[in-house]
């Protein structure tokens, strides 16, 4: 029997320690959907953290503000902290 390939999409988070795997999704409109969610979330957890912190940790969590508001998957890049990520695979039916 042939098999046949289907593409699926990934949503998940990658940082320099860890690759988190959120959701599966058989459409890309519910995969960037589900990672413009993840990435609105990592953005509100580094803009409360704004002005909590020395001069040098704001510093960062204002680079990550600024990284987080990317709102394209392909260029979104916020290493090396958390970033959200929405990749396209292919599995077997």
């Amino acid at each position: 029997m042939k098999s046949k390939e289907e593409k699926v999409y990934l949503v998940g988070e990658c940082g320099p320690e860890h690759n988190i795997l959120r959701s599966i999704h058989k459409t890309h409109k519910g995969a960037f959907k589900a990672w413009n969610k993840l990435r609105k979330d990592l953005l509100e957890n580094a803009k409360s953290h704004l002005k909590k912190f020395d001069e040098d940790t704001n510093d960062m969590y204002e680079t990550m503000v600024k990284n987080l508001s990317c709102e394209d998957p392909k260029l979104i890049d916020n290493f090396p902290h958390d970033t959200p990520y929405l990749r396209e695979d292919k599995i077997e039916k």
